[in-house]
């Protein structure tokens, strides 16, 4: 019976060390609405801007209301296919960090959803706040005073998504 402690590899476990408190900063930061949150902010917040904005256009063809919910879906679907592909791949420090941007993604739109029945973020161009995605895709279906615990689920799913990317070198080989 072998009672030896098995040596930890911190090499794998580099990435983990590092996005910890990478993912507290967006998990504390992200709910900052009133002002400059810092440089790691407006970079990630930029880049899912400009997914978000895409999502709108790529699925425009599904109709009014895929359209309205395509933005924040490309947002996350795309992290997502990152860190799938990394996995596919054989890349656990590509997995990680897709995972990484998955979970700081659900948690940038767990802000906006969660902004619904409020409506004071401002939107891209100067549009009214008649143009909230999520007030519009809550609304119609009774949800608007639900708002809050939509965007507190995609805050837990940013949980877990975080968990199991920094997990990663627990389970992968």
């Amino acid at each position: 019976m072998d009672l030896s402690i098995r040596r930890i590899d911190w090499e794998e476990w580099v990435i983990t060390i590092a996005l910890v408190p990478a993912c507290a900063y967006f998990l504390l930061v992200d709910f900052h609405v009133g002002g400059w949150a810092g440089a790691p902010w407006l970079l990630f917040h930029s880049l899912d801007l400009i997914v978000h904005e895409a999502g709108h256009f790529f699925f425009r063809f599904f109709g009014e209301t895929m359209m309205i919910a395509g933005g924040s879906l490309l947002q996350i679907l795309l992290p997502a296919i990152v860190a799938w592909s990394a996995l596919s791949w054989g890349s656990r420090g590509g997995f990680q960090l897709g995972m990484f941007w998955l979970g700081q993604s659900l948690v940038d739109v767990s802000v906006y959803a969660s902004d619904a029945y409020a409506r004071q973020l401002p939107l891209i161009g100067g549009l009214s706040s008649d143009h909230h995605d999520w007030y519009n895709l809550l609304a119609p279906i009774g949800w608007l005073e639900h708002a809050e615990a939509v965007g507190f689920a995609f805050v837990i799913a940013a949980l877990a998504v975080w968990i199991v990317g920094l997990s990663a070198p627990k389970w992968t080989a």
